[in-house]
């Protein structure tokens, strides 16, 4: 397809529009562990790669959400993860009890859109 395009400027759209296939599909494989399948039945193989697909949208948002709030200047998406994990809850007499959220957390939330839970 590169070898019919003769403006220098289509050639770095077409290549950055490949670039971005290729990032998700290496994000798949490697980040999220579907470099080698190891299964034993079609049906955990199509399993599998249908959630990969899912985790792969996922984190793909993720990315835009970073990229257009900013986060990426002051945390990774792995950190992004790591402070988000630390959300905890207990339930208490019937009652769930949040565990105080750091301001960081809250600015996740705010950066995604969602409502902090009470």
């Amino acid at each position: 397809m590169s070898n019919h395009i003769s403006d220098a400027a289509e050639a770095i759209r077409i290549y950055r529009d490949k670039d971005v296939v290729e990032k998700g599909f290496h994000r798949i494989k490697h980040s999220l562990g579907l470099d080698r399948l190891r299964v034993h039945s079609q049906q955990a193989m199509e399993s599998k790669v249908f959630i990969g697909f899912i985790a792969l949208i996922v984190s793909s948002h993720m990315h835009r959400v970073m990229l257009e709030e900013k986060l990426y200047k002051t945390m990774t998406m792995k950190e992004l993860i790591r402070t988000m994990e630390k959300l905890r809850t207990q339930v208490i007499d019937g009652r769930r009890i949040l565990f105080p959220m750091t301001k960081r957390q809250r600015e996740i939330y705010q950066a995604f859109g969602v409502r902090p839970p009470v």
